[in-house]
């Protein structure tokens, strides 16, 4: 009885294991490839992985964010719809 108890145990704790991965692969995959990075007045689209610290980036309406960051401006027109 003890013994598949324990058995019992182990495959619950393996099973919840394997949804939490699979979970966090999911929340990977939500992360955007690219950015639009402004550089001296033009919009360029850049692989996440190039994007520097102080670089100022566009985020378009339905976009996802691809850095975290500060807030410089945002169309006044959108902010209210929220």
């Amino acid at each position: 009885m003890i013994v598949t108890t324990h058995f019992g145990g182990r495959l619950l704790e393996a099973k919840a294991k394997g949804k939490t991965s699979s979970a966090i692969k999911k929340l990977m995959n939500l992360k955007p490839k690219t950015a639009h990075l402004i550089r001296k007045d033009q919009e360029l689209e850049v692989a996440v992985e190039e994007v520097q610290v102080d670089d100022i980036l566009l985020v378009k309406p339905g976009e996802r964010i691809p850095v975290d960051g500060v807030i410089l401006s945002a169309n006044p027109r959108l902010t209210n719809q929220c």
